[in-house]
């Protein structure tokens, strides 16, 4: 590219010796790639965060915004040097450019102010996304140097990341007048980019106590300072000694060549043999990328030591807390791996000469990849042995808790080794290949977890989404020999995005599919009823039940009269029916209903009982006084429940039905059956046809309000099937559950009212409420229907709606019993 920019510019530019408009227009185009590249990269980041918050609405994919759009202009400063000078020393162009009628103070510098002038267009870019989108908050000034961060996890003051992208920038340059190989170049730039960090860490650490981060801020900035400083002369002197005319090499005289000499060992040497086609190729790979794989080795080896180190430590202070950034050398290292596939020294010349020798894409793309695979393999192997001797324990270290075991790591190394190599074939630049293949690496990992974490996406998507790019780069590998892949490769490439972001969301969407929803026919028939129901007249009145306040001001006297204090504690349970239907009795002439909760209804039950077991104790006239209170208060609370439009309100109905049913069949006897409050409580019980009636009205207005109450209060409508759902489908998939829960509760209650055995809506319903479990052995199979509904009812919460519908209980003829 650098050659053709140079050619193109050349001839549409003037052509005076004093005139550098070419020049400028050279290296502008030589940059604009980059520019593009960065600005649609943090774009998409920005966009995808956006689209996914409002479909997953409180599931928002977290990311730290302000940081990472501050990232990219130091991403840019990186590769800017490379690409400008690193790029033109292996083409060997810079040597054509020398010998120019321009200066060499004018290359350099032009040079480095097109980078300097990116930089400045990528600051304006990145501020504005930032300004546009509001993704930066703090407590200070975002130019306040030291100032407090926000919620973004904004480290530094925007003063010191402009600094340090200058200082990268300055940096990138000197390295690559230095290094010819742009990849050792950028390699040597990693250190040398972090060289301020680590200069503020060993100031902390040797400092002896812990720095406030506005401290740190300001020790930061100023060896960013210095570092310009510093590297601003040198960086010229490289450019002026690089863009100078080299020294001549010494030869010798042939006739002075020694018989163990270099060249003659040389010249006399036997050549490798090789029995395959394939292995040639591996010797050539390991042999013209020995220096890029030997550092990729040392980084996965830095990373590994640094992990050895955080797993027996609990604290990270000073030089210790540089090491969480060098467990990033091993994801950096396998994404460079993938790049070393295509894009190792000569690697192009050399696929093209294979493919002249008819040596099948078949073999070559074997043979590229077996040394990068082995490679990773082995530190696989290595990482999994270390793993097993780890103590996994927070008191250890917080570090070794959190260590992902092998499969984890695999996965991981797949996804972004696959991606790397994919980039390498598709990306002509071994600089913006190296820069764009962590991104978008790291946006492909992220995606996958989220998919696997929030939309369910299931293992095999995982491993056919990490393997895509793989079967894309073989398909490509002939055309790829014979520079035929253009334009090909871009519609592959699509169709490799295509599959990694679509495949997911294409499942997602067929699991909250396979929930069916509501017949429209039947939704528009039950809004119709539920609106017709709401609009009854109806007053509201709230039952009191009191004793809760008194039971938390309870407090045991270990000096006091234990005995007294335990009748003094159980005395504040008691209560007073008639006092709680009090309201109710007033207003008996009108249509009241009753609201009235499971922790109500759980007091009520127990006083209930205990009047109970009391008479069953004692009988005599005042036991008998204080259960038919009880009868008589159930008796008037009842029918007001039934009235209650809330589904709970009748679930809390049927309990008190069956608890009123119980105690006239069990506890009163023949003697007193013509008493008043036994009288009112057999009447209180209702039938069939009314229960399916006043339960059809509660579910459908329950459901018309979705399964809130008045005040927009979930009550008691949770399903279990739900906590099984991927968190991020739980908002689309829920109304869909709750349209098959009320499809099978209107089964139900028409099973109630004809007494039919169908268990198709008990299945339903157990999928809905038990999910998992076994249907016979359920609160809705009929080893525990089976049972009298009184021993087998819950009476402090409703855990399924529809236990009790259908059973012994509804159908029964109340007999009073002979004997007392």
């Amino acid at each position: 590219m650098s050659t053709e920019a140079t050619l193109t510019a050349l001839t549409t530019t003037r052509h005076e010796a004093s005139s550098t408009a070419w020049f400028w227009w050279k290296e502008t185009r030589q940059l604009a790639p980059l520019v593009a590249l960065l600005a649609i990269v943090s774009l998409l980041i920005v966009v995808i965060n956006a689209v996914l918050g409002a479909a997953m609405g409180w599931l928002r994919l977290q990311l730290p915004h302000e940081v990472t759009m501050l990232v990219f202009p130091g991403l840019f400063a990186t590769g800017a040097g490379p690409l400008l000078v690193g790029q033109e020393r292996s083409q060997r162009t810079i040597d054509w450019l020398a010998l120019l009628p321009v200066s060499s103070k004018r290359i350099a510098s032009t040079k480095l102010l097109v980078g300097m002038i990116g930089l400045a267009v990528m600051w304006v870019f990145a501020l504005l996304v930032i300004l546009v989108f509001e993704l930066g908050q703090r407590d200070t000034s975002h130019w306040t140097i030291g100032g407090q961060t926000g919620y973004s996890g904004n480290p530094f003051s925007y003063p010191v990341w402009i600094s340090h992208s200058l200082f990268v920038l300055l940096a990138g340059f000197y390295v690559a007048w230095r290094i010819k190989n742009q990849f050792y170049s950028l390699i040597a730039l990693i250190p040398l980019a972090f060289s301020p960090l680590i200069a503020t860490s060993l100031v902390s650490e040797f400092a002896n106590r812990p720095m406030a981060a506005g401290q740190l801020d300001w020790i930061n900035l100023g060896f960013t300072l210095l570092g310009i400083v510093i590297v601003t002369p040198i960086t010229y002197r490289a450019a002026i000694r690089t863009l100078g005319a080299a020294e001549a090499p010494s030869v010798k005289p042939l006739l002075d060549v020694s018989p163990h000499s270099p060249a003659r060992e040389t010249n006399d040497a036997i050549a490798p043999t090789f029995g395959t086609q394939t292995a040639p190729i591996i010797w050539q790979s390991i042999h013209s990328a020995k220096g890029m794989l030997a550092i990729l080795i040392g980084m996965l080896l830095i990373s590994f030591l640094a992990a050895v180190q955080l797993a027996a430590v609990d604290r990270y202070r000073g030089i210790i807390g540089l090491l969480p950034w060098l467990l990033l050398l091993a994801p950096l290292a396998v994404c460079w791996l993938g790049i070393s596939v295509f894009k190792h020294d000569g690697a192009s010349e050399r696929v093209r000469f294979l493919a002249d020798l008819g040596v099948s894409p078949g073999k070559t793309y074997f043979a590229l990849h077996v040394v990068p695979i082995a490679i990773l393999c082995c530190s696989l192997l290595v990482y999994g042995l270390w793993n097993l001797t780890v103590i996994h324990r927070d008191s250890v270290s917080s570090f070794a808790a959190g260590l992902p075991t092998l499969v984890t790591i695999s996965m991981f190394v797949v996804w972004i080794y696959s991606i790397s190599q994919w980039v390498s074939q598709f990306v002509r630049t071994l600089i913006l290949s190296v820069i764009l293949a962590p991104i978008l690496a790291l946006i492909t990992a992220g995606w996958l977890v989220f998919a696997y974490v929030s939309l369910g996406f299931p293992i095999y998507g995982l491993i056919l989404c990490g393997l895509a790019p793989m079967v894309a780069t073989f398909v490509m590998m002939r055309r790829y020999m014979d520079t035929g892949d253009r334009p090909l490769t871009f519609v592959v490439g699509g169709g490799v995005a295509g599959l990694i972001v679509l495949l997911p969301i294409g499942f997602a969407t067929a699991h909250v599919l396979s929930v069916p929803t509501m017949d429209p026919t039947l939704r528009a028939e039950l809004l119709g009823e539920a609106q017709r129901d709401s609009g009854r007249n109806a007053r509201y009145v709230v039952v009191p039940v009191t004793g809760f306040a008194d039971d938390f001001a309870f407090r045991h006297d270990p000096l006091g009269d234990k005995m007294k204090d335990l009748q003094d504690h159980l005395g504040q349970y008691k209560l007073d029916p008639q006092k709680s239907v009090a309201s109710l009795k007033s207003n008996a002439g009108a249509d009241v209903v009753a609201h009235i909760g499971p922790w109500e209804y759980t007091r009520w039950h127990g006083n209930m009982m205990r009047a109970r077991i009391q008479w069953r104790q004692q009988q005599d006239d005042p036991a008998w006084s204080e259960m038919a209170q009880w009868l008589d208060a159930s008796a008037t609370l009842l029918p007001a429940v039934r009235r209650s439009t809330l589904l709970s309100g009748q679930e809390i109905a049927d309990r008190l039905e069956v608890l009123m049913i119980d105690t006239l069949q069990t506890d009163v006897p023949a003697e007193r059956a013509d008493e008043p409050a036994v009288q009112a409580a057999t009447q209180a019980i209702g039938t069939p046809a009314g229960r399916a009636a006043a339960r059809r009205r509660a579910v459908v207005v329950t459901w018309q309000h979705n399964f809130q109450d008045d005040r927009g209060r979930y009550l008691n409508h949770h399903l279990t099937v739900l906590e099984h759902q991927p968190p991020g489908l739980v908002g689309w998939m829920q109304p869909r559950f709750y349209d098959s829960l009320v499809t099978a509760m209107l089964e139900g209650i028409d099973a109630a009212a004809n007494r039919s055995d169908d268990i198709g809506w008990r299945w339903e319903l157990h999928q809905l409420h038990q999910t998992g479990g076994e249907f016979q052995t359920s609160r809705y199979g009929d080893n525990l229907r089976s049972l009298p509904a009184i021993e087998t009812m819950t009476v402090d919460r409703v855990n399924g709606y529809g236990q009790l519908w259908g059973r012994d209980w509804e159908y029964v003829e109340l007999k009073i019993r002979t004997q007392p």
